[in-house]
């Protein structure tokens, strides 16, 4: 049958070879359009590996050094403890299931970033063997417990995870621990910044993105049991909590801002808002123009999907046109509608199959030639690159690839039926008479 079809092809070889040309063009700009939004979606779609709904965060102004409300007695003891007692606020409100005090903005979808070089042992730091990784700090001297804040996920329990110790230790992503020891099971094993400073490793959750349009990476996140005061300590640190199932947030946020936020206004604190953490999600997007780059990337592929359905669906409409007293002819001899449409459907994919191949050609050359595979880097550190596996090299062009092809295929399909299925209807008599 495949025989069959070939020859038939070969045999309109002058209208079939514009239409080969037509869609190996199509196929690759098609292919350069997808791949980003692919790539977009990877990201999007990614598990956050922590929960936004009915997380919030308490966000503090602070009176500056010239205003009239300040006070400047203060000791750095007095604004810790002043900012502890708001912190204590929070925690106390019934409504509240969970809290934690984030140091140096640690918190998913903040526009700061913190890394470092970390060596799971002491030779490592003599070869230089790091592994590079953001890390996030809570304050580890409360009972605040930012896994349950965040509903983040134990490893080695699959449940939600909760903090083990008040001690100086350090929790790692399930990637970070099998980059540094190609194993979860590293409870009890230390990680170095320097050679005398190694920090036991506590815990193992699953991984977490630090901004929803990137995908998971390396994270370290530190039971810090120092809380450093500072001009900036409001910007820097910032009281995190979770509502219990079932509050309101609207009624407890204008209950919180009636009765307690006025209370706030101590130690030159004062309280400003609060935010949920899908409202900072949004925030980010907008400020780093990931919504504007999808909104473009999506347009384009729009755009770019219409115009090769356009023209392919004009030109195979024009093939089939071309070939009615075929048709004709083929119904004369006894072949019914559904073998007719199915040879035609047959012919149009194989046509799409073969021009595919070739158009594969082009985009594998484009990419040796350009790097042109999208990508996406947080920092800028090549350790630090994204490795969702939906992202690795070869998955990311077979799934392009797959996706441009069923496109164009679709395309084919629906552009060769429409005309078709008209044909067919057509007496062969009359379709046998058309010039």
């Amino acid at each position: 049958m495949i025989t069959k079809i070939i020859k038939q092809i070969w045999n309109q070889r002058r209208m079939n070879g514009w239409i080969f040309i037509e869609v190996i063009i199509a196929g690759f700009f098609l292919w350069t359009v997808i791949d980003p939004m692919y790539v977009l979606m990877v990201n999007h779609f990614e598990p956050k590996g922590y929960q936004e709904e009915g997380r919030y965060v308490l966000e503090l102004g602070a009176y500056g050094q010239a205003h009239g409300k300040r006070d400047t007695t203060l000791t750095k003891e007095q604004r810790k403890e002043a900012f502890l007692r708001i912190a204590q606020m929070v925690k106390d409100q019934p409504e509240v299931d969970s809290y934690y005090i984030c140091l140096n903005r640690s918190l998913p979808n903040e526009g700061s970033y913190s890394g470092g070089q970390f060596f799971p042992d002491t030779a490592s730091i003599a070869e230089k063997k790091y592994i590079h990784s953001q890390h996030f700090h809570f304050y580890g001297d409360s009972d605040g417990d930012m896994f349950r804040t965040l509903g983040m996920i134990d490893v080695y329990t699959g449940k939600e995870m909760k903090r083990t110790s008040k001690e100086a230790v350090l929790y790692v992503s399930e990637q970070f621990a099998k980059k540094a020891f190609g194993t979860t099971q590293v409870v009890g094993q230390k990680i170095y910044v320097r050679k005398d400073e190694g920090m036991e490793i506590a815990g193992v959750f699953k991984d977490m993105k630090t901004r929803d349009f990137n995908g998971t990476a390396p994270l370290i996140i530190i039971n810090n049991p120092e809380l450093q005061v500072s001009d900036w300590m409001h910007n820097n640190n910032m009281v995190i909590f979770r509502l219990k199932e079932g509050v309101n947030f609207d009624t407890f946020n204008e209950r919180f801002q009636k009765e307690v936020a006025p209370h706030m206004n101590q130690g030159n604190f004062y309280f400003k808002e609060i935010r949920s953490l899908s409202e900072k999600r949004e925030a980010l997007g907008i400020m780093m123009g990931v919504y504007n780059k999808f909104h473009l990337k999506s347009s384009l592929a729009i755009f770019t999907l219409l115009c090769i359905f356009l023209g392919m669906v004009g030109t195979f409409w024009i093939r089939c046109n071309a070939r009615r007293q075929e048709i004709g002819l083929m119904r004369s001899l006894g072949a019914t509608e559904g073998r007719v449409k199915n040879q035609f459907l047959k012919e149009a994919g194989l046509l799409v199959t073969g021009a595919f191949v070739f158009s594969l050609i082009l985009v594998v050359n484009f990419v040796v030639m350009t790097d042109g595979m999208a990508q996406q880097n947080v920092t800028g550190y090549p350790e630090f690159a994204l490795v969702s596996q939906w992202l690795s090299p070869g998955v990311q062009f077979t799934m392009v690839s797959l996706i441009t092809y069923l496109a164009l295929l679709l395309i084919a399909l629906v552009g060769t039926l429409i005309p078709v299925r008209r044909a067919v209807k057509v007496l062969p008599a009359d379709a046998l008479r058309d010039e």
